[in-house]
Order: structure tokens, then C-alpha cells, then sequence
């Protein structure tokens, strides 16, 4: 199971004090870093042009596009890859005007592509010509957009949807769950077939961080 600490916020000296708990916990290879724009949801965190103060040191970015078009986001890490260490980029598929295009343009600058599904999204909303283009596969345990809220179970029945789908199809995709990911549901995740999660408020919130990362991978 890959954990990807998951930073949700608007203040960028959080960020840098959150990528510095993970760039010293030899565990941690990949954080998730949320970007939302107030229009998909009504939050809004740092853009990906923000990010130039944060030292990611060997560490990888997962970009979660949680905004109304997320290939303009693309455009914008594309922009500023020079001090972004982009592993994947994975876009809210609810309201993209093609997911295709978002996968190539995504594909074409050499980074792993997803699509996420929110809470309630059935697997059936990704496009039948998407599946090829795909890396990752993303799906919210919670309404994506916030920290901290309580896991959906009935999400589990979609992940081992997806995990059947997959192999099925005879692909590769990684199947991420992000959203109300806690020690006490992770096992259960795992062996409805996710490959990685992406804890957010039971990393940061944690009387001790390490200690809490040893405990999801193990």
C-alpha cells in the first residue's frame, strides 16, 4: 500500500512545514497536493504557481485538480515545472470538458495521468476512450474539496468495481483512495483492491507524524 500525504490548504507556509514532515520521513516518496479553485467546491488552496518557496527536496508531486476545468490547471504546473517535481496529474472528471484531452495534454509533458471520482460518481462517467490514456484512478471516500470528514463505506463496493474493471481490461492503472482515509479503514480499503491512499487530517493531526505513517504501512 503507497501512502501520499495529502495537503489541502491556502497558506503556503503550511505547505512548506507539511513537505518538510515528508521530506524527512524516508517512507514518504509522493505527496498528493491539492488544487481547488472555488468553483468546483467552495474552498479555494494554493495554485501550483504558488508552490515556487517550497523545497520538495527528492519527494514527487501528485496534483489533485479539484476545479471546474482542470486543463487550465495543467497548462499552469506545465508553466512552472521547473521547480515542480510532477509524478501524476489527476483531475476531477465531473466538470472536464474532455476527459481525453485532459489525459494527452497531461500525457504529452511525460507525467502520469488520473481521473478522480467523487463521492457518489459511478464508475460508468469515465469515458470509454479514457482508459487507455489512464495511469491513475482516483476515488473520494468523502465530497472532495475538504479535510476531516467522515469515510463513505459505500465507496468499497466501487473500488472493487474498478479493481475488477481494470484487470478485466488487462491494464495498469493505480487505484488511489483519498478522503476520510484513517488507520482504523485502511486495511479494509486495501483489500477491496486500492493500490494507495492519500491521509489527510490523520497525518497532520497526529500526535506524531513519523509514527503515523509507520502505522499505515504496516
Amino acid at each position: 500500500m503507497n501512502v501520499y500525504p495529502s495537503i489541502l490548504t491556502d497558506e503556503i507556509d503550511l505547505v512548506i512545514d507539511q513537505v518538510d514532515m515528508c521530506r524527512n520521513n524516508p517512507d514518504i516518496q509522493t505527496v498528493q497536493i491539492d488544487v481547488i479553485d472555488g468553483f468546483f467546491v467552495d474552498n479555494i488552496t494554493v495554485y501550483p504557481s504558488d508552490l515556487f518557496p517550497v523545497d520538495f527536496g527528492d519527494l514527487s508531486i501528485d496534483f489533485h485538480l479539484i476545479t471546474e476545468e482542470p486543463m487550465d490547471f495543467v497548462h499552469e504546473i506545465r508553466d512552472s515545472k521547473e521547480f515542480l517535481p510532477v509524478r501524476a496529474v489527476i483531475g476531477q472528471l465531473e466538470q472536464m470538458t474532455s476527459q481525453i484531452d485532459f489525459l494527452k495534454e497531461v500525457k504529452k509533458n511525460g507525467w502520469m495521468a488520473g481521473l478522480s471520482l467523487n463521492l457518489h460518481t459511478p464508475l460508468e462517467s469515465i469515458d470509454e476512450e479514457s482508459w487507455e490514456f489512464l495511469d491513475v484512478i482516483q476515488v473520494m471516500g468523502i465530497q472532495a474539496g475538504f479535510q476531516g470528514l467522515e469515510f463513505n463505506t459505500t465507496i468499497l463496493n466501487l473500488i472493487s468495481e474498478l479493481h475488477d474493471e481494470i484487470e478485466d481490461r488487462g491494464l495498469d492503472i493505480e487505484i488511489i483512495v483519498d478522503g476520510g482515509v484513517k488507520l482504523d479503514n485502511v486495511t479494509e480499503i486495501e483489500d477491496h483492491g486500492a493500490d494507495g491512499v492519500a491521509p489527510g487530517s490523520a497525518l497532520w493531526k497526529a500526535e506524531n507524524f513519523d509514527d503515523a505513517v509507520s502505522d499505515f504501512l504496516n
